[in-house]
């Protein structure tokens, strides 16, 4: 992560210059927040969605976590791409990787998704539920003092000529008695943190030298550990904190007394303070409570091959929020050549009075099949904390967080604490995706009430949105969350009080019944498409010469109430309901099991987006066991062997697959995989499908990495018999792939 000190406002500036017109979408991620809880740190990994977390596999490294969660049923599209988030160490506390993947192979915008969670070193975790349905939390034990330490490490003093560090050499043995010797494991992992370390030194980043210095010291004592400690000092004398540089050399004479290096470091101390001196009495300028941070990352990548079956315009319409069900052909049969580049950037700015972030996010895609280029922002707002008023303004493009909202949007909210644990909000501006050519507006009011018991909390909005001067939807509802210990919950209500119908009722929850054993579950109804007055212009005569594009130009043939029954009657209702498990049998075996049912109903035909309707699904249910391994064969594999069995009232089908991650050393990453689906039509037709695919991940430098994906598909399809023989047999044979870089800074 690179550090710089801006002037507070500079991003206003940027955002205005980079305000122009595109499709609204959204990462899944967000942001890493850390916070101390007791004696522990907690990671918040923030989702711009609501999500359900199901399990998590850790490494016998101590290094590597994969989290598997579900994207729940949302109106917003979103972009289900690959996204990762770094959260930068210090001390005892390591540096922290994130990377949002689908867990689906060769489906990357799967709502079934993982998240690979790097460590710098080995560490002690768990991961559980958020305090709400759009984070999940990953708990470092034993952590805690070392918050204070990574939140001041994200501030860069600025010091005097560096003093160059001497030139490395052989490894002396530490002269003190090491209660264990050193493994290999850590010997391999202190040499990296040492390379990782050096870079950063002679790069002017002593920061970050600071943090990859601190992780290897923590360590067991191991051949790299006195060059550490004399580095560390060096490195802190060149970001401008004497007293700190003063009590690393101290240390390092009384673990090493003797040597050139000891000679070395003894003249450096001489001329610094006392190493026990206070820093306001060394005269050393203490550290300001400002930090100013820029993150984010640039990547591209080429895909070929199949797309998927849902065109852009089908996503980004009233209609986007409908499930992928199992029954339906995940890949389309069109080849896609595509180049897709991404840009991520995170600005933020902390001190005591204040906390700003400035978020941009977008991509570009050049379709060469199609010659089409074309631009989508996701993220593009400034957001203002007054940290001891208790207010907040959020401006700009960004995703529902709540309050009704329910689409990306262009406006503003904001929020004020009136009291202890209750917050008041409010909310304006115009939903990002047009809908034809209607003029379209929202605004609303929201109450937060953090602690309404110790362990429940609630929220409860009233939200408005126009549509051409009338009234559009009118939502009245409430969030509810509930968090203690093991267990968590979340729910909430949506009720349109002007077309008098409930578009949401829908709780998850998450229970940890031990160590080993842990359940979830989910109910979720709404309608399909959200209830709005809006929905008419979609559901049009298809016979009309001319099709309206404006709701007063329908109020010029039909009156208001006509057209809000059609609304009312236009909505199908979608049902989802899932429940699974995890329990933990031996330390390198987990076994897993999950029942989900889908129902949607009978959605009526909408010309080029859905010109057949869809007629009603009935109870679609899927029944699944895993078997998950780890550490079979090294240090870092993971392995997911899946079985399971669906069906529906005009179908039964059966999936066979396996996953494996293999990590092979501190570059590559390895993920194969093969998957065998097999169908029966009650009317006679089948398909046999079989792919196989490997994914993989060359870390080029440490925030530089390659990464491409080959997938094999071969299907045979027969048809259903007729009465002149047997059903037409088809087989087919696709290749999909991808192939890109990603640069993280």
């Amino acid at each position: 992560m690179l550090t710089h000190r801006f002037g507070p406002l500079l991003p206003v500036a940027a955002c205005v210059c980079a305000c122009f017109s595109a499709s609204a979408q959204a990462q899944v991620m967000d942001e890493l927040d850390l916070r101390r809880e007791g004696a522990n740190a907690v990671v918040e990994i923030k989702f711009v969605t609501p999500v359900q977390y199901s399990r998590s596999i850790e490494a016998r490294s101590g290094d590597l976590i994969q989290v598997f969660y579900r994207v729940l049923p949302q109106r917003e599209p979103l972009i289900l791409k690959a996204s990762e988030r770094r959260l930068p160490g210090a001390g005892a506390i390591p540096e922290i990787r994130v990377r949002d993947i689908s867990s689906v192979d060769a489906l990357p915008a799967s709502i079934n998704r993982k998240l690979e969670i790097r460590l710098g070193a080995p560490g002690k975790v768990k991961v559980r539920a958020g305090r709400t349905n759009r984070s999940i939390e990953l708990v470092l034990l034993n952590l805690g003092n070392a918050v204070p330490e990574v939140l001041a490490a994200l501030s860069k003093l600025k010091g005097a000529s560096p003093v160059v560090a001497p030139a490395v050499v052989a490894p002396a043995v530490p002269s003190q008695t090491p209660s264990t010797v050193a493994t290999a494991e850590v010997e391999v992992n202190a040499t990296r943190l040492m390379a990782e370390a050096q870079s950063a030194f002679d790069g002017g980043n002593y920061e970050a030298a600071t943090q990859s210095l601190n992780q290897l010291l923590n360590l067991p004592p191991n051949g790299s550990s006195r060059r550490a400690q004399e580095m560390i000092g060096l490195a802190r004398l060149n970001a401008g904190d004497k007293a700190r540089a003063a009590k690393e050399f101290d240390l390092f004479l009384k673990l090493y007394p003797q040597g050139a290096d000891s000679d070395r470091v003894r003249q450096l101390l001489a001329t610094l303070p006392a190493a026990g001196a206070p820093e306001e009495l060394a005269g050393a300028k203490p550290a300001p409570e400002v930090t100013s941070t820029l993150a984010g990352s640039v990547s591209s990548f080429y895909y070929g091959g199949k797309s998927d079956t849902r065109s852009q315009e089908f996503i980004d319409s009233p209609l986007g929020g409908l499930p992928v069900l199992q029954s339906q052909t995940q890949l389309s049969r069109d080849d896609q050549k595509q180049l897709q580049t991404n840009v991520d950037l995170n600005w933020r700015y902390r001190d005591a009075d204040k906390d700003m972030r400035f978020v941009f996010r977008d991509a570009l895609t050049k379709d060469y099949l199609k010659s089409i280029d074309k631009n989508r922002l996701s993220a593009l707002y400034l957001d203002y904390r007054w940290l001891r008023e208790g207010a907040n303004v959020r401006i700009g493009r960004q995703s529902p967080t709540g309050g009704g909202v329910m689409s990306r949007f262009d406006g503003v909210q904001a929020g004020y604490t009136f009291a202890p644990k209750w917050k008041v909000n409010a909310v304006a501006g115009r939903p990002a995706d047009e809908l034809l050519d209607a003029q379209r507006s929202l605004y609303g009011v929201s109450i937060d009430a953090e602690a309404l018991t110790q362990a429940l909390s609630s929220s409860v909005y009233l939200i408005e949105q126009r549509i051409d001067g009338q009234t559009d939807r009118r939502g009245l509802g409430t969030e509810l969350r509930y968090f203690s210990g093991p267990a968590s919950a979340s729910g909430q209500l949506d009720y349109d009080t002007v077309l008098k119908g409930l578009n949401i009722a829908a709780i998850q929850g998450n229970w940890q019944l031990s160590e080993a054993t842990s359940f979830n579950a989910m109910f979720d109804r709404r309608t399909t498409p959200m209830l709005s007055l809006g929905n008419v212009l979609f559901f049009q005569d298809p016979q009309l010469v001319q099709q309206a594009r404006r709701i007063d130009e329908l109020l010029g043939t039909k009156p208001l109430e006509t057209l809000q029954s059609d609304a009312r009657s236009l909505i199908a209702h979608q049902t989802q309901f899932h429940i699974g498990g995890t329990h933990t049998l031996s330390p390198n075996w987990q076994t897993g099991g999950d029942f989900s049912v889908t129902n949607v109903d009978e959605i009526r035909p909408v010309p080029i987006l859905l010109p057949d309707g869809q007629a009603a699904t009935g109870n679609l249910w899927t029944v699944s066991g895993q078997m998950i391994g780890n550490n079979l064969y090294s240090a870092r594999d993971i392995h997911v062997f899946n079985l399971s069995l669906m069906g529906g009232p005009t179908y039964h089908a059966t999936l066979l697959s396996y996953n494996n991650l293999s990590q092979l050393n501190e570059k590559w990453q390895l993920e194969p995989s093969v998957k065998y689906y097999i169908q029966s039509g009650n009317a006679g037709d089948s398909n046999k499908i079989w792919a196989t695919g490997l994914r993989a991940t060359f870390r080029v430098l440490h925030q530089v990495s390659l990464e491409s994906e080959l997938t094999y598909e071969h299907s045979n399809r027969q048809g259903a018999p007729t009465l002149s023989g047997p059903g037409t047999i088809e087989s087919a044979s696709r290749v999909n792939y991808y192939l890109g870089a990603r640069v993280d800074f």
